[in-house]
């Protein structure tokens, strides 16, 4: 599994406070603001006045289940399994020769027993065992899309186009342990649970990462680093200031928030950021180039804007 965007606050989203100019100059102005960044970083603490919310959940079956069964299906690898009945109900269906996956029932049964007290007979139901239960996993099903959260954001965030490219699914989900996004290698796939825009930066950065090198497991410091510096200094370029929120990020992982810990992370991780930035934005370079011969061909052109400007939506609130 790819890391997650875990050590967070909660409340409104990145303010949006500039725009980054057109031209072909993306990379090197991205270079530039990387370079402003760590040094700002060696120089003094910065407050995280930057708070993010969750994407209310939609609710599903196994959002009731108990912990056992919800951890038999996340080791089948899905996050939401039902029986064909509750698929039905939901618009989808079971792909032919697809096969079930079983969680666990309590076998109730019922006996007579008489009241010490008052001598009156009565049922007493008790749990005499448990027995298997078919369930099928999401990703064994077809049809009607499938939200998982309430209001899901209508537009994904800027630089999608990047993600999609490379062959990687970005959808919105509702949180399960306190994380604000995830991207996995194994399934081409990124998460997200907020809809801050540099959350999906994040994410997108590990995601450029993998492409490089094979990333480790779990909350790596450095690989965090990596991808919370690339997603500052894309917000800086896309219009969203979370230098706060980074510096309190990353001094999370340095082991300590004093400058000098936070700049010393930052510069030790800075090449491999200006790699993962340039795949980025030369990815999105590429896209509005695409976009352009489209329009002079007087085909259609794709939704996403030119690669060095970037979109007119702000920052969700």
């Amino acid at each position: 599994m790819g890391s997650g965007d875990a050590p967070a606050s909660t409340g409104k989203a990145h303010q949006r406070d500039g725009e980054s100019g057109s031209g072909g100059g993306a990379v090197s102005r991205a270079a530039d603001q990387l370079g402003k960044i760590a040094k700002l970083f060696s120089c003094k603490k910065l407050p995280d006045m930057v708070s993010k919310s969750y994407l209310e959940p939609a609710g599903r079956p196994s959002d009731k289940w108990s912990l056992g069964n919800r951890l038999l299906v996340m080791m089948e690898g899905t996050r939401d399994a039902r029986g064909i009945l509750q698929w039905n109900a939901a618009g989808r269906r079971v792909v032919k020769g697809r096969k079930a996956i079983y969680i666990l029932g309590p076998t109730v049964r019922s006996r007579d027993e008489t009241d010490e007290k008052t001598g009156e007979e009565r049922k007493v139901k008790y749990v005499a065992g448990f027995h298997a239960i078919p369930v099928f996993r999401y990703e064994d099903t077809c049809g009607a899309g499938l939200s998982t959260v309430k209001d899901e954001p209508k537009k994904l965030p800027p630089l999608a186009d990047v993600a999609a490219k490379w062959g990687i699914r970005t959808r919105y989900d509702a949180t399960e342990h306190g994380e604000y996004g995830s991207f996995s290698p194994s399934e081409g796939e990124i998460r997200l649970c907020t809809d801050d825009a540099a959350t999906f930066f994040h994410e997108l950065a590990h995601a450029a990462h993998s492409r490089l090198e094979e990333l480790k497991s779990g909350q790596d410091p450095e690989q965090e680093a990596i991808a919370q510096l690339a997603a500052c200094a894309l917000g800086r370029a896309y219009g969203y200031n979370v230098d706060g929120y980074t510096y309190n990020y990353i001094a999370h992982y340095a082991g300590g928030n004093e400058p000098e810990r936070v700049g010393r992370m930052c510069y030790r991780v800075l090449g491999k950021v200006e790699r993962i930035m340039g795949m980025i934005l030369e990815e999105e370079r590429a896209a509005g180039r695409d976009a352009g011969k489209a329009e002079s061909s007087g085909g259609p052109a794709p939704a996403s804007g030119p690669a060095d400007a970037p979109p007119a939506a702000a920052a969700a609130s």
